[in-house]
């Protein structure tokens, strides 16, 4: 069986993601068995890979079945991964050139929250962007609002996109310690909270008194000068009912 193996990557992009690839693909005979070995990168610890190999000959591409090893569902990434192809078992005496194709899918990706970050301190009223990296590309995933260990409300249910515009309801209470919850919807134990942040009023209560404080001034002011005018007369002294 004479066998030719070539580089070929196979790349994975997911939206929002840094690009996960196969690469250093390449093959070597041993008695009955071909061995293929690549190098699988991944853009975030905990991820996991389907890993997919075909074979390509007289013009036809076919995905192998009699393989062991490094292929299938819940790959890890690394480098020096290898795959053992039963090449006699699946194709029997085969003098001719063979090349191959190792695909990567994304199958698991542990959600990572960006934003909002830890003191992080939003308004009532305005809009703010919730930013994440991970979970496969489209899924469900359900944001949530909590305050301190408890359920608030659910924000949405989106699409995964890595980040989702979120007008903050200007009606929710002031206060520290407000976490931003995102979990996948197929597979709930693969969720995340964001770090502990504030919400705060669109306006400061100190910028609401402001002009409190000046009419009051204002006021004071003109009773000092009203007090202090020369040209109003003295009033005359109280009668206490004495005999003058």
């Amino acid at each position: 069986m004479k066998i030719l193996y070539v580089l070929l990557v196979a790349v994975i992009v997911q939206s929002g993601a840094k690009a996960q690839e196969v690469s250093n693909l390449r093959a070597e005979t041993k008695g009955n068995l071909v061995i293929i070995n690549y190098d699988l990168a991944g853009s975030l610890p905990g991820q996991l890979f389907g890993i997919k190999v075909f074979v390509l000959r007289n013009g036809q591409t076919d995905s192998l079945l009699y393989v062991r090893g490094d292929v299938g569902r819940n790959v890890v990434p690394g480098r020096g991964k290898r795959i053992e192809w039963g090449a006699k078992k699946e194709i029997g005496v085969f003098d001719n050139t063979l090349a191959f194709r190792v695909e990567a899918t994304l199958t698991f990706s542990p959600i990572a929250l960006k934003n909002p970050a830890g003191a992080a301190m939003w308004r009532r009223g305005k809009g703010h962007t919730i930013d994440w990296a991970g979970g496969v590309e489209n899924e469900d995933l359900q944001l949530e609002l909590w305050k301190d260990s408890t359920l608030g409300f659910i924000i949405t249910r989106t699409a995964n996109q890595g980040k989702y515009d979120w007008q903050v309801p200007v009606g929710l209470a002031p206060g520290d310690d407000y976490k931003i919850r995102l979990a996948s919807v197929a597979a709930p134990t693969n969720f995340r909270f964001s770090e502990p942040f504030s919400i705060r009023r669109k306006i400061p209560l100190a910028a609401k008194l402001i002009p409190v404080g000046v009419a009051v001034g204002v006021g004071t002011w003109l009773l000092v000068r009203r007090l202090s005018d020369p040209a109003e007369p003295d009033l005359p002294p109280p009668d206490d009912g004495l005999p003058k």
